[in-house]
């Protein structure tokens, strides 16, 4: 920390460094506007042949010091016609640019450099700004990026709170190892990017393909997210804020029955069985709605102000932020705090240094969404309804000795909280003519802490006088990264060469303690040593994990036409063993813009076209460390007739001197398309990626004993294509109307698996008392990631039915194909029942302008995928209103719904095709209404630049054939994505699809205003 103090004085000190002095020159003004009149906040404004640049301020107005030997500014704003403007004798000037469709020239951070979008050759994805501020309830990147570029796919798997999203570029390329993509904000390298305060970010470009992803190396298989923050702007001071309050309401509620139905329902299946009805007539029924009990319209606010100020040479921009947010589902909730410092220096024409400070602060009061007989979700949708809340003291009600279901739900305390701190700074210094050097350096630390609470009024909190728990979970990460640019132009030919070298260090600890027997509840889990039972403490940290890394690029065009690209990355990483520590990821790509050449320009039908060819490798290494060595863990075992434990150790680890790098080959076809001077454009690329030695879990042989280990085994292939549409359909003084599109597809394949391992599997969460969990996915080559694997479902035996594939089941029991034909129902008779990636992703906005009113519509889908609905599973047998459709003999068997529900048949299995559902589906993700007020209202308040007021509206209609929680759901996702961990291992790529006890989808409804003073 001493060190990141030193860095944050020297950049804050540089920021009040007097610039040196500009020698002769003349000080030119002016004032720019738009076509209409409006003044121009944030144009450019440069001496043509020079380095000396400044900014409009908020009012359109420049002053720049202009060599006496030149004569010429430049003047550009993105979406704007670039002017050049001759000075002549004139010391004040009056500019007025033209809107252009043509957004080639706009500037894209491609990794360790930028480039005009024109020039790209590899596949890259823009996001705006105006795509990342859609309202309070966008908390973070992942939701403001979904349904906005191609290939991009992102699941609101969880819909909990500050939950993170499931981000996936061109499909997962692993089994046992994440695949979100790698996070990269002003340049630092952070496992923490997708939780940035969306108002903070300036724009987002998303590195698709190996060609543009492999100057990341190890890191980039995954596809990398770059992220640039605001710098401010030179002008006037300018201020900022933003609030607004929105209220959310549930968009699912499962179809329950009352008291009275459950009560006939128990008692008459019961009879059916022979037993005793478990509610005779003496027993006070009551008629409880426990889902209502458990769940509000929820509310959000955001609250937000940020400072822009700078001249010539300096700009320094600071935020705030405050987003609150409670659940529909009650005893829920997340807060954040977060600040953010941005500032860039120029010294001279040689230097300019810069530097980025966030902290944020954010706390969660949670619950179990694991998907099992444990969540309260479980006890909420299946308590019986008959039974009451509360005893008549007032105390919660206890069925048969069970947990009450709203206790579980608010009497336990489940919190947690994170600290983090990121911080960098860098600097910049033109060595000679052309040739620029670059250093930057920063560090990020982490720290979240949990605790959890049983109280006494739930059965096991009773049983044991209380139960308490604490985990606090550390990680720190230093990175230095130097590297040198020349750039070359002359005649037909341009060159750019990038060379460089980055240095990461990660640390990472952890602490855990629980306890038992308390004398009191009121403690919760703050005073572990007031219990009377503890159990050992849990503690561990890692030697710092170190990266080492070189790299380059070339950038090479000739007429600017033929563009190549050609990178090169060698990655170190002390995860590996040291003959497989190093690991080298080249990539090249070319580009022909054939918009140049006579015979296109003749068919007068492209305002651009530009060709894109590339292929490249790219790596994973997130997998814990220390995978290759043979590790050790506590044991404890009873050594005599005492009864007491004896605390040894044990191997945990079978090495694996031969672990290296999982690696992802990549081939892109890309067609970049303008019309109509560029008011269409379109981009299609074609793509098809190889990943082989998967890091891979796979089982072994007991008499090594352990179950599996960790190698380099199999393969995955996804192969896809995407389309991205730009129009500007209309443009005029006062209305405006554009619209993006964009759709992609993606076909997934598994190429192999390890030797002798010809599938594998996963069970699902336990959904009942009497059975465990089943398999539900299975993978094995030819087929996809989290296929759904089963029985086919044919309805229930008939009375007086005969079916020799289940010779002994009853009527009323399920009835199941024999698809082998054999004569009887076994595991041989399952198939696969559907995949669990959507194949199919699309996003569609439009936005129209008039005068002082925006309108935003948003439209997001998804198609070509299935969902195991395991609700409408349990409920089908316990309180749900297909319930009372069931099988009744000789009453009611004009039905599908089993007499008892699945968990009881002697064939089959609850894994079948009855609860495979189509989920795809089309929403109106977002509809957002703003009014600017007109500038004639706010003359008067000379400080005020702007107010705006504006609704919003999320998840406002979904068309889906879904039936469940929501189709984007799956509980078995979590893991993918969750941050401030290190257990890559515990990642189960394979487990897709389920909707079992997730949390409850919402709409909101959101108000707001925005204010701009200066």
């Amino acid at each position: 920390m001493k060190m990141l103090r030193l860095l944050l004085l020297i950049a804050t000190c540089f920021l009040f460094f007097d610039s040196m002095g500009q020698g002769n020159s003349r000080l030119i003004s002016g004032d720019i506007t738009d076509s209409s009149g409006t003044k121009m906040p944030g144009v450019t404004v440069s001496v043509k042949g020079t380095t000396i640049a400044t900014v409009t301020d908020d009012a359109g107005h420049f002053s720049i010091n202009v060599p006496n030997k030149s004569n010429t500014l430049v003047v550009s704003s993105v979406g704007y016609a670039p002017q050049e403007v001759a000075i002549g004798s004139q010391t004040s000037l009056s500019i007025t640019l033209q809107t252009s469709t043509n957004k080639l020239d706009e500037v894209v951070v491609v990794g360790y450099g930028t480039t005009k979008k024109r020039d790209v050759t590899g596949a890259i994805a823009s996001v705006s700004s105006d795509n990342l501020t859609l309202g309070g309830v966008v908390a973070n990147v992942g939701q403001a990026l979904q349904g906005r570029a191609a290939g991009v796919q992102v699941q609101q798997t969880n819909f909990a709170p500050g939950a993170p999203l499931s981000i996936v570029v061109r499909g997962g390329n692993s089994i046992n190892t994440t695949n979100a993509p790698l996070y990269v904000v002003d340049g630092f390298i952070t496992d923490n990017g997708n939780m940035i305060n969306p108002n903070d970010i300036a724009d987002i470009q998303i590195l698709k393909d190996a060609s543009a992803a492999a100057i990341y190396g190890a890191r980039g298989a995954n596809g990398v997210v770059l992220i640039t923050t605001k710098k401010g702007a030179a002008g006037k001071v300018t201020i900022e804020g933003n609030i607004s309050h929105g209220t959310q309401y549930l968009t699912y509620k499962p179809d329950l029955i009352n008291g009275a139905q459950y009560t006939e329902v128990m008692n008459a299946i019961a009879v059916e069985d022979g037993n005793p009805p478990p509610f005779p007539s003496s027993f006070p029924t009551t008629n409880t709605d426990w889902w209502n009990l458990a769940t509000q319209n929820a509310s959000v606010d955001n609250q937000g102000v940020s400072i822009s100020s700078g001249d010539k040479n300096s700009k320094l921009y600071t935020s705030f932020n405050h987003l609150k947010q409670t659940g529909v589902l009650k005893h829920t909730g997340y807060e954040r705090y977060s600040g953010r410092i941005g500032a860039e220096k120029s010294i001279g024409t040689k230097i300019k240094m810069g530097g980025n400070f966030y902290g944020a602060f954010s706390s969660s009061t949670l619950q179990s969404y694991t998907g099992d007989i444990t969540a309260p979700l479980f006890g909420i949708m299946t308590a019986p309804t008959n039974i009451p809340v509360y005893n008549a003291d007032g105390s919660y009600y206890k069925y048969l000795g069970k947990n009450n279901a709203l206790a579980s739900l608010l009497e336990p305390t489940n919190n947690s909280s994170n600290k983090l701190v990121n911080a960098n700074i860098y600097l910049d210094y033109d060595v000679v003519k052309n040739l620029t050097y670059h250093i930057d350096g920063g560090a990020e630390f982490s720290q979240t802490t949990a605790g959890q609470y049983t109280p006494r009024t739930l059965v096991a909190g009773a049983a044991s006088n209380g139960i308490a728990s604490e985990q606090m979970f550390n990680s720190s990460r230093w990175l230095v990264q130097q590297y040198l640019t020349y750039k070359y132009n002359k005649g037909d030919h341009s060159l750019t060469v990038v060379g460089g070298y980055s240095n990461q260090r990660d640390s990472y600890e952890s602490l855990r303690g629980d306890n038992k027997g308390f004398s009191t509840d009121n403690f919760l889990y703050y005073n572990l040593g007031a219990g009377s039972l503890p159990t050992n403490p849990a503690s561990s940290k890692t030697e710092p994990l170190k990266a080492t890394s070189f790299f380059g690029r070339i950038n090479y065009g000739f007429q600017d036409k033929i563009l190549a690209t050609f990178t090169f990355r060698e990655d170190g990483s002390s995860k590996f063993p040291g003959g497989n520590r190093w690991g080298a990821f080249p990539s090249g790509a070319i580009a022909y813009r054939l918009s140049d050449e006579k015979f296109i320009k003749n068919l007068n039908t492209f305002s651009s076209l530009k060709v894109r060819l590339g292929y490249g490798l790219t790596g994973n290494d997130r997998v814990n460390p220390y995978q290759y060595l043979t590790t050790f863990s506590n044991y404890s075992t009873v050594l005599d007739g005492s009864g007491v434990l004896q605390v040894g150790i044990e191997p945990s680890v079978l090495s694996n001197n031969s672990l290296r790098w999982e690696s992802t080959a990549q081939w892109n076809l890309g067609i970049d398309m303008g019309f109509v001077q560029d008011r269409v454009t379109a981009t299609i690329d074609l793509y098809s990626k190889k990943t082989t030695d998967l890091l891979l879990n796979v089982p072994i042989g007991q008499w090594w004993g352990f179950s599996t280990q960790l190698i380099n085994a199999g393969s995955i292939q996804n192969q896809g294509i995407e389309l991205g549409i730009n129009t500007s359909n209309i443009t005029s003084k006062d209305f405006s109307w554009n619209s993006t599109f964009n759709i992609a597809y993606n076909k997934q394949k598994c190429i192999a698996l390890a030797p002798g391992v010809p599938v594998i599997s996963t069970n699902t969460a336990n959904p009942s008392g009497v059975v465990s969990g089943r398999e539900f996915t299975r993978l094995e080559p030819g087929h996809e990631l989290g296929e759904l694997y089963g029985f086919v479902y044919l309805g229930v035996i008939k009375t007086g039915e005969k079916y020799d594939a289940e010779p002994n089941a009853k009527p009323g029991d399920p009835k199941y194909a024999d698809l082998n034909g054999d004569g009887v129902i076994t595991p041989d008779d399952r198939k696969y029942l559907g995949n669990t990636n959507p194949h199919y992703t699309a996003g569609f906005s439009n936005r129209f302008t008039y005068k002082g009113f925006d309108l935003n519509i948003f439209i997001q889908s998804s198609f070509g995928y299935s969902l195991y609905n395991m609700n409408r599973l349990v409920l089908e047998s316990t309180t749900g209103k297909d319930i009372l459709n069931r099988f009744v003999p000789g009453t009611h068997e004009n039905t599908d719904v089993p007499r008892e529900g699945y968990f009881l048949s002697a064939y089959g299995s609850y894994v079948n095709s009855r609860f495979v559902e189509n989920a795809s589906y089309i929403r109106l993700k977002q509809v957002s209404l703003a009014y600017n007020l007109p500038q004639s209202l706010l003359r008067h308040l000379r400080i005020v630049e702007n107010l705006q007021v504006f609704a919003n509206v999320q998840n406002l209609l979904t068309i889906t054939n879904y039936s469940g929680t929501d189709p984007e759901v799956n509980v078995h996702t979590a893991a993918n994505n969750s941050p401030n961990t290190t257990t890559f291992s515990s990642i189960n790529n394979l487990g897709g699809g389920l909707d079992f006890g997730v949390f409850p989808a919402f709409k909101t409804f959101e108000f707001g205003a925005r204010l701009s003073i200066h």
